[in-house]
């Protein structure tokens, strides 16, 4: 006959929340991360420095993390599912102020000065109430979160301290209250209810920004300054990708969770692919400012209006159909060069950008048969916006005397190669393979 070893924690149930305290408490903290991911998603494109826009990516793409956790943890305890979804169309106002804030320090110094403190007191305060055996679930997701934004802290005021800013002023808006039932929680009004319009992001003061039908100069003729140019156009490629995908978590309220969390993992995903190309820029004795750039895949992004059209226009078909061909070429061609850093770096953004192409088929697909929209009618229309925007700023005179191929006017052309592997990844039909390799020069099994 065993014996229980007497080392059990002893309880007393009298300091302990209920499941119906314990939910409405962590309801509270999930609109709280869920509002979070939303604001900091779309100040990223309203940032001027790629510092932040890098930092922010990351706190974007942990801030869905703990909302998804905690979305997990609240159906285990029987909230259902469309009163979950009703806990992310509320807010506390402090929220929605920051969100149309003039100023952009202003917007950071009250998330890392007052938001991110208050959250994380009422996260460990929530913790402290965990009853134990019955709820370790809880206590394990909070422990986490509570690390992570403890994390984000000490980056807020990393970067409030590098650029000199203080905070001297009362809270810019209310808070919430974790002890009231409602959370003190505004319902039906939310960041990202009503967008703040942004037809093109903002970059550093350094950099001429040209408007997509603006001419570029002449490409550089000696090697050495063609290269620096190529990368540096790579690395606002990717910068302007951070500033959609952060603008997918802020503009697509209505869609599950679930896609706020893949998208902002792809936001993410974009700022270690700016991370990686500035180390190559600086490899080949460039640096951020040197030339003008362009965010043509943003403002295209921004024109269109149709939910369905512009996942299928960014995923589909520029993530999906066309990156995982050139991330291929920008590879082999950075090995041609002898680079094989560069190359090595390129691999693994390949891996990335089938995820991100993946995430376009499932949820263009999922969206068409919500809605009862056509599938392949909104491909057409994303398609033929895609080419006419294109045709506005493809432009004469951008040949190189390096290997490394700028894809231009040709990512969608007869220059192009199609890497078939790559696609089957993705879901693509062999219908749809034979169709993109119907108009290419050549396909590859990569």
């Amino acid at each position: 006959m065993s014996r229980t070893v007497k080392d059990f924690r002893r309880i007393g149930p009298e300091t302990w929340h209920d499941v119906r305290t314990n939910t409405t408490g962590l309801g509270i903290l999930y609109t709280l991360e869920v509002e979070l991911a939303r604001l900091l998603g779309g100040w990223i494109a309203r940032m001027p420095e790629l510092s932040e826009k890098i930092a922010f990516a990351k706190v974007v793409y942990e801030d869905a993390e703990h909302a998804a956790l905690l979305e997990a943890r609240l159906l285990e305890l029987r909230v259902a599912e469309p009163d979950v979804a009703l806990l992310r169309r509320r807010t506390a106002l402090i929220l929605t102020r920051l969100e149309r804030a003039d100023d952009p320090w202003e917007m950071l110094a009250a998330v890392f000065r007052v938001v991110k403190p208050a959250l994380l007191a009422d996260l460990r305060r929530h913790l402290e109430g965990c009853p134990p055996y019955v709820d370790e679930p809880t206590v394990r997701i909070l422990r986490r979160i509570i690390a992570e934004e403890e994390q984000h802290l000490e980056l807020g005021l990393a970067l409030l301290a590098a650029r000199g800013v203080g905070w001297d002023g009362p809270p810019p808006g209310a808070l919430w209250d974790l002890g009231a039932a409602d959370g003190g929680l505004v319902q039906d009004v939310f960041v990202g209810a009503a967008p703040v319009d942004v037809p093109r992001p903002v970059w550093p003061a350094v950099v001429e920004m040209l408007a997509y039908d603006d001419p570029m100069p002449p490409y550089p003729e000696d090697f050495e300054t063609a290269m620096q140019r190529c990368v540096h156009e790579l690395v606002f490629s990717e910068t302007e990708a951070i500033d959609i995908f952060g603008r997918y978590v802020y503009e697509f309220p209505d869609l599950p969770w679930q896609f706020s969390l893949e998208a902002a993992r792809i936001c993410w995903d974009e700022a270690r692919h700016v991370e990686l190309l500035l180390n190559v820029l600086d490899r080949w004795g460039g640096h951020v400012g040197q030339f003008p750039a362009k965010a043509p895949g943003y403002e295209e992004f921004a024109r269109e209006a149709g939910t369905l059209e512009r996942i299928i226009m960014i995923n589909v078909i520029a993530e999906g159909e066309v990156s995982t061909d050139t991330q291929t070429q920008h590879r082999d061609a950075f090995r041609e060069l002898g680079d094989e850093f560069s190359a090595l770096l390129k691999d693994y953004e390949m891996a990335d950008e089938v995820f991100h192409g993946q995430f376009g088929v499932k949820w263009s697909r999922w969206l068409a048969a919500q809605t009862g929209q056509d599938y392949e009618a909104a491909y057409a229309h994303a398609m033929a916006s895609l080419q006419e925007f294109k045709a506005q700023h493809d432009e004469e005179g951008v040949a190189s005397p390096i290997p490394l191929v700028r894809l231009g006017a040709e990512e969608m052309g007869s220059g192009r190669v199609v890497n078939v592997g790559a696609k089957r990844l993705l879901g693509f039909t062999d219908e749809e393979i034979k169709r993109l390799a119907a108009t290419a020069s050549g396909t590859v099994e990569d």
